[in-house]
């Protein structure tokens, strides 16, 4: 797994510092709506201790360039074709929201290509409010802004809220509502009991774009999950308490490696 094979597949990425080690477990990490690979800072570094770790830019986001991907569908395609391209032991795959949704459908219809998930502020169903969709084709930046807010806990830097703002604005307005309205559309959940891999559910507390309940309605379904409850923190969970976060993720993957 080099980086001159995802640059061959002209695909974004940031990873760890440390040189890929085969014999350490592969942690490929999967942004939400908007995002890029740059959310995942906190992790890629931290856990590049322990694991081979890899953020990628879905196609249209980041630096990996558009190539007309609508659904969550879609990416779940594209994510299994890279992870293939990629060769390797299997890995473990992270996703955020709408990233948890294309891990989600992947390990549906991909079963054995990851060795675990780990599904982090999303759920079975990403039901996106109407003002939000309207308002990213005609009101974008304010309602970002707005979305941002919505993404942190009450009483976040505005300086980390400003930074969640242009990185979804780098995206622009079409990505940004079409990643939303694909959220809108994904339903899973008649599905989601095919999950047979390892599985570890995180969400904040606080989460207010993907309420606990979601959470709590995946550990239900995936039979053998672990959620995972952060205090504190919202639905940037990753980012908002990451010593905390990334203490969770080194215990599951750790749990399963037996190197």
């Amino acid at each position: 797994m080099t980086a001159q094979k995802l640059t061959e597949l002209r695909v974004g990425f940031r990873k760890g510092s440390r040189p890929f080690d085969p014999g350490h477990p592969t942690l490929i990490m999967i942004h939400g709506a908007g995002g890029m690979s740059r959310i995942w800072q906190p992790q890629i570094f931290l856990l590049n201790a322990f694991f081979n770790t890899l953020a990628l830019d879905l196609p249209g986001h980041g630096e990996s360039p558009d190539i007309g991907l609508e659904s969550i569908k879609d990416y779940a395609v594209w994510l299994a074709e890279i992870i293939n391209d990629l060769e390797g032991p299997r890995p473990f795959v992270m996703g955020h929201s709408m990233g948890g949704a294309i891990v989600q459908e992947m390990a549906v219809d991909y079963p054995d290509i990851a060795a675990g998930i780990i599904l982090v502020g999303t759920g079975p169903r990403l039901t996106v409010s109407p003002d939000f969709l309207e308002g990213l084709m005609d009101r974008f930046e304010e309602t970002v802004d707005s979305v941002i807010r919505y993404a942190y806990a009450p009483g976040t830097d505005g300086k980390i809220l400003k930074q969640g703002s242009e990185i979804m604005r780098h995206a622009g307005s079409k990505r940004v509502f079409k990643d939303f309205y694909a959220c809108d559309r994904f339903d899973i959940g008649d599905r989601i009991e095919k999950i047979q891999c390892p599985c570890l559910i995180v969400c904040g507390e606080q989460d207010r774009l993907t309420p606990l309940k979601l959470s709590r309605s995946l550990r239900e379904k995936i039979i053998g999950s672990d959620l995972s409850i952060i205090t504190g923190a919202g639905h940037m969970v990753m980012i908002e308490a990451y010593g905390e976060f990334n203490d969770r993720i080194k215990g599951f993957i750790s749990s399963f490696y037996r190197g």
